[in-house]
């Protein structure tokens, strides 16, 4: 990208900041029981929280299109099921944008936190403040219920969510 256009793109951020907000994506198949978990999480946040302020996404995967949302946020917090780990094991990391590693994508028909995380801070010099949280699920089935160890942490999860949503909250109003 040319030195002149990133340049543009982080004045124009700069000028967007009166409408940073904080960024919620829950992503998986809720029709794939525990890979739900995400998109079950977002959709329970979106009920919760002040969508005026956070803006909530549930989608199937991450694209690269999200980006754009990721440079006027200045909290995102992703969250998906996991693979590893005991089933109903939650993990909580923080991504770093500009150090994020970026997989080949070749054939990949999405996007990790930390591949969209690069992007934004790539295409517009863009580095909030992010994490991932997952979930490690044991039924990855057909149907739309969670499995007893995932559904015992649901509640847990949103609440850590929304403690942290609430302490970047109390820093926004304090700048």
């Amino acid at each position: 990208m040319n030195k002149n256009r990133n340049s543009d793109l982080t004045r124009e951020a700069s000028a967007a900041g009166r409408h940073r907000h904080i960024l919620v994506i829950g992503y998986g198949n809720p029709l794939r029981s525990d890979d739900g978990i995400g998109w079950r999480i977002a959709h329970e946040l979106r009920g919760r929280l002040d969508t005026s302020r956070i803006e909530v996404i549930e989608c199937h995967q991450l694209a690269p299109e999200m980006a754009d949302k990721i440079r006027l946020a200045t909290l995102v917090i992703f969250v998906d099921a996991a693979l590893e780990g005991f089933p109903g094991e939650v993990r909580h990391h923080r991504l770093d944008g500009m150090n994020a590693e970026v997989p080949s994508m070749a054939f990949s028909h999405g996007r990790t936190p930390g591949a969209l995380m690069a992007l934004a801070a790539d295409l517009y010099a863009a580095s909030p403040e992010a994490h991932l949280f997952t979930v490690s699920g044991s039924l990855f089935r057909y149907g739309e219920a969670l499995s007893r160890e995932v559904e015992h942490v649901f509640p847990l999860v949103v609440a850590e969510i929304e403690s942290l949503i609430g302490a970047a909250e109390s820093g926004i109003a304090a700048r």
